[in-house]
């Protein structure tokens, strides 16, 4: 780990040495006092006198000033009663002596345990000088000494082989690759081929066009909330370097200045036709190492160019998401797979006197997820929305994170599969990515769509002008300058905008040419369902990326054909060789998804070496926190219904035999490990379990435990998730039997009357003498009609409720204790936490007489903060 004291400001330091000195001064205090006192307390035979002296020092050395902590009211009334209670014994006997006896040892183990949390003060501040410490040694040295090799992205490398990724980006990037506007209007001219599609396109193109000329033609669009907005969005993503970061902080916070930078962009904005890069020099490109690890190429990029390319970019975007999104809800253009026909329709309506589709039928749940939440989810929707469909920053799925997507389309593809094999006896799945998408999108091709779309020949100068960047691989300025001719910068708002518009053409293509939906994270592509339509809508990209000039990335596509019966050949051979994976669960020809052992091995080699490599104890704890603690978490899927139990088993076997092989040496624990380590680099022996895993606040190590949140969902899911199906097909039957009894209860008269008002209009395709339709035709359309398999696929899709952990009488107190302490109540904390502080309580309370390690008041919050918010730089494949 990089010695990370330029991360710590000045006063952050200044403040943890002053604290640091007046614990250590409070430490040499108590500690003086408390000897004085066992010496005093020593030299008398007498019960009640030591008792007496033992309660005025402790009393003494608890008064503040003199050292520990002041006692709080749960000790403080324990002192009192034990005065008391001494009082009574000079005038009853039945207090004995051995009651006053064990008086006595209980303040002895309370001095002890004051003299425990100032050794573990002492410790943590000597772990935070380790970490801030430039001469910190490793804490092992690896043994790993694979080859560097670079990885299967232009602008991403695993390892370090730079120079060989900046030559092949180069190779791209002033290299053209001339795509056909004239093919590509006509392609996607074909997909608007009746009249309904017709005229969407040319309202589109109408709208789109006079949006064009109200654009360019805004007074003044930048003031400080629009500013504000545009740098919300720029600190979120990693176009800017971390000085360009901070410096656009400070800005945020300036009125003056923010007035100023609207000024200038106002008038920059104003002579747009004029715009141009104005860096004569060439705008350096150069490898920057992500928070992952992985290196991509990142142009060094102006702080008030990136804001104003940013407004126009966003602007554009958040203007044409939603245009986009209506043609996919115009029933008049976008087709389903699932739709009956008329006929269809009209006879279920006779039989059964259901004329619309059951409420939250899959059908409709799968199409309004794919509308809401997939479709151009990566397209921003305002200027300050990144819309980064790989972040994974957060975990929370009400904010619609890259990564709360991703593990919703994982929920969907398993639920999906068993749903397709368990109505259709077959289901396919097809997942591919496009290879060094935005580095080698050809301009051509984006200039060709913008244009389709409507957009004006100014703006689409612009555009050009953009693209056109002048750039240098030299650090040295107006060396070997030279102009873009292929792909765009990644990570600019620009990116999403162009990427986006170039793959929303193939949505399209895929649906009206297949009836299939397209699910996206920009250029990561997934199909599932039947196998001919999945075989139909793969030749369709396919097609669809040639015209394009775009290119598959073989290494990252795969594909999944399942079969109860014997499989079609002529279909089979459509599909693309190689495995289906998300994350580190991979899909099997049986249809069950499982770990993939080979990436989590080579994860674990990987996550030995950094460990190893990391200079402190603190340093350490974050690359385990951030790999154990949340890339795994993660990568191996949340428990759902429709993976079931034996999918928690399986990680938390995983984890175990992870752990097996990273502490080999010290019976597969980390806690074993780590305590080795403390006693070597600071001769500290025998650290309690408890310090390793209590939050950083409560004076602990905070290390994450990766078994608990699995442990705490253990039991709360089905055992097979097939049993929900065979649940569904015997409600289904009850309901056919039910609507058949229905029927058949109708008098011959509301019989005909219903006949003659439903076919009236649409011929004689039944006759009121016709039995009730067979069962084959009641369950045709499952996925629109059926209320039951609607109930089932939302049974399938759920996430388990955590499973309780009961606080028990016999540490309930020690809780209270902490609320009062440090405002931490049992029912504010998460499940987690609970199982954590539940499970070693009896520990915390044996060695420190409560619930925290640490006094509150001399621990670094300040630097605590910090160090939790610090992101770690580790190299792991994040979600490929």
């Amino acid at each position: 780990m990089t010695n990370e004291s330029g991360f710590l400001s000045q006063t952050l330091q200044s403040i943890t040495t002053i604290k640091k000195r007046e614990q250590e001064k409070r430490k040499k205090v108590f500690e003086a006092g408390k000897t004085r006192l066992l010496q005093a307390v020593d030299a008398s035979n007498d019960q009640r006198l030591r008792l007496d002296s033992l309660l005025s020092g402790f009393e003494d050395l608890s008064a503040g000033k003199k050292g520990v902590r002041i006692l709080d009211d749960g000790q403080d009334k324990y002192i009192q009663n034990i005065r008391r209670y001494l009082e009574m014994s000079k005038c009853d006997p039945s207090v004995s002596v051995k009651i006053l006896s064990q008086f006595e040892e209980k303040i002895r183990e309370k001095l002890d345990q004051e003299s425990r949390r100032f050794d573990y003060a002492n410790l943590y501040y000597r772990l935070l000088g380790e970490w801030t410490s430039a001469d910190s040694q490793p804490i092992a040295v690896s043994e790993n000494k694979e080859d560097e090799e670079l990885d299967g992205s232009f602008e991403h490398v695993q390892k370090y082989n730079l120079q060989n990724l900046k030559d092949k980006f180069s190779d791209v990037v002033f290299t053209p690759l001339e795509t056909e506007e004239v093919e590509i209007n006509r392609y996607l001219s074909s997909l608007f081929d009746d009249d309904d599609a017709k005229d969407i396109l040319t309202r589109t193109r109408e709208e789109v066009a006079d949006y064009s000329a109200r654009f360019k033609q805004l007074a003044n669009p930048f003031d400080e909330q629009v500013l504000k907005d545009c740098i919300q969005a720029l600190l979120t993503n990693d176009l800017l370097s971390d000085d360009a970061k901070a410096t656009m902080t400070d800005f945020s916070e300036n009125k003056v200045v923010l007035g100023e930078i609207a000024d200038v962009l106002n008038l920059r904005f104003s002579d747009l036709d004029n715009w141009s890069w104005e860096a004569d020099e060439g705008m350096y490109y150069e490898p920057r190492r992500q928070t992952n690890g992985k290196y991509r190429i990142m142009m060094d990029q102006d702080i008030l160019q990136a804001i104003f390319l940013h407004y126009i970019a966003a602007s554009w975007s958040a203007y044409l998401k939603p245009k986009f999104n209506s043609i996919a809800r115009s029933t008049k253009y976008w087709r389903s797979t699932c739709n009956p026909s008329a006929l269809a329709k009209s006879r279920r309506y006779y039989f059964t006197g259901e004329q619309n589709p059951s409420y939250s039928n899959v059908a409709s749940t799968q199409m309004e997820r794919f509308q809401d939440t997939f479709l151009l989810s990566a397209l921003p929707s305002s200027l300050k929305h990144a819309a980064d469909p790989y972040d994974d920053k957060s975990e929370d799925v009400t904010e619609k994170s890259g990564l709360a997507i991703r593990q919703l389309l994982l929920q969907q593809l398993a639920t999906d599969v068993i749903i397709g094999r368990a109505l259709h006896g077959e289901v396919a799945v097809v997942q591919s990515d496009l290879q060094w998408y935005a580095t080698g999108l050809p301009h051509t091709t984006i200039h060709a769509i913008m244009r389709f779309w409507g957009i004006s020949d100014s703006w689409l100068a612009f555009f050009t002008k953009f693209m056109e960047a002048p750039l240098r691989m030299d650090p040295t300025p107006g060396q070997n300058v030279r102009i873009r001719k292929r792909g765009i910068p990644i990570t600019d708002c620009f990116e999403k905008l162009f990427g986006e518009s170039v793959l929303w053409c193939m949505d399209l293509a895929v649906n009206r040419l297949t009836g299939m939906n397209l699910i996206r994270f920009h250029d990561d592509l997934w199909l599932c369902g039947k196998p001919a339509t999945c075989a139909h809508a793969w030749d369709t990209i396919k097609e669809c990326v040639r015209v394009l000039g775009l290119d598959i990335n073989h290494s990252k596509t795969g594909s999944v054909y399942i079969s109860d019966s014997e499989k079609d050949p002529s279909i089979a051979t459509k599909f693309p060789p190689g495995p289906v994976c998300m994350g580190m669960l991979q899909l099997s020809p049986s249809g069950d998804w499982t770990l993939d052992q080979n990436q989590v091995s080579a994860h674990v080699r990987q996550l030995r070496k950094q460990l190893g490599e990391s200079k402190s104890i603190i340093a350490w704890a974050q690359i385990w926190n951030a790999c154990m603690g949340r890339f795994f978490k993660t990568a191996f899927g949340k428990p759902t219904t429709c993976f079931g139990q034996p999918h928690v088993d399986a990680i938390l076997n995983t984890f175990a035999a992870m752990q097996s092989e990273l502490f080999a040496d010290h019976n597969a624990s980390v806690t074993e490990y780590l305590r080795e380590q403390i006693r070597r680099r600071f001769d500290v022996p025998a650290v309690p379990d408890a310090f390793f895993f209590l939050s950083e606040d409560l004076g602990g190590l905070g290390l994450q435990n990766p078994f608990v949140p699995f442990f705490l969902l253990r039991g709360q899911l089905v055992s097979n998730p097939l049993d929900c199906l065979a649940s569904f097909r015997v409600e289904e039957k009850k309901a056919y039997r039910k609507a058949k009894q229905n029927f058949e209860a109708l008098t011959d008269k509301h019989r005909q009357s219903r006949y003659e008002r439903i076919f009236a209009s649409n011929g004689r395709d039944a006759s009121p003498s016709e039995p009730f339709f067979s069962f084959e035709e009641y369950t045709a359309h499952r996925e629109v009609y059926s209320s039951e398999l609607g109930s089932t696929y939302h049974d399938l899709m759920r996430e388990p409720s955590e499973m309780n952990v009961h606080l028990s009488a016999d540490v309930a107190p020690l809780f209270e204790e902490l609320s009062r302490s440090h405002g931490v109540a049992w029912g504010g904390m998460t499940r987690e936490v609970q199982w954590i502080m539940h499970l070693y309580a009896g520990e915390l309370e044996g060695n420190f007489g409560a619930l925290s390690i640490v006094n509150r008041n001399m621990l670094p919050s300040g630097v605590m903060k910090m160090l939790k918010g610090r992101r770690v730089v580790w190299q792991q494949i994040i979600w490929e």
